[in-house]
């Protein structure tokens, strides 16, 4: 599957994906294996978009697992496991949160790169990575409930619907945090734009 679909950064497609809890329900040997390697991409990918301290994201990604292991005999085979997954994904973060009593989380600053000719495509390359390092940070300084919406809509590529289970809200209240989201990204976007008088 691609990124555009799901972010599955190990090339497992939807029904394969399902196709390996169910095998590793049955017992078979590699089945689970295969599922952590095919979401392993995504789910460090949400730890990092929702503050877990880079120090922490090696046990929690465990922890997550820990729990897909032992919740697969729930599974229903039919439903979709994106959703699923990311029900346990997100839940376990919010329980890392609340242990922590963390209020703000801040992205780690993109490590430096050296610089490249200047010419105008590597002009523009350079603004854009400076512009989506900035992007990371500004989402970083979201409010959890609407870094969560956020990263599960516009990275994850989820269904409002599917949000509102993953997080246990109503699809009003999702698409609300959506709103407030993109409307402070855009509001700082345009500030940040501003050309000094």
């Amino acid at each position: 599957m691609d990124e555009g679909n799901h972010g599955l950064g190990g090339g497992v497609s939807a029904p394969d994906e399902r196709d390996l809890l169910l095998r590793h329900r049955a017992g078979e040997a590699g089945a689970f294996a295969g599922l952590v390697a095919g979401y392993r991409r995504p789910v460090y990918s949400y730890l990092a978009r929702c503050g877990v301290a880079e120090a922490d994201r090696d046990d929690l990604f465990q922890e997550i697992f820990v729990k897909i292991h032992a919740a697969a005999g729930r599974y229903e085979g039919g439903r979709a496991l994106h959703p699923w997954l990311f029900t346990i994904v997100a839940n376990t973060v919010r329980t890392y949160h609340r242990k922590r009593k963390v209020r703000e989380m801040v992205f780690a600053d993109p490590p430096a790169r050296e610089p490249r000719a200047a010419d105008a495509g590597g002009e523009r390359q350079a603004m854009a990575a400076q512009t989506a390092a900035w992007l990371e940070q500004e989402i970083g300084k979201l409010p959890l409930a609407q870094r969560e919406v956020l990263i599960l809509t516009a990275v994850e590529n989820l269904p409002h619907k599917d949000v509102a289970e993953i997080l246990g809200l109503p699809v009003n209240t999702v698409k609300t945090h959506l709103r407030r989201a993109r409307l402070t990204l855009v509001q700082r976007l345009a500030r940040r734009n501003e050309v000094p008088s």
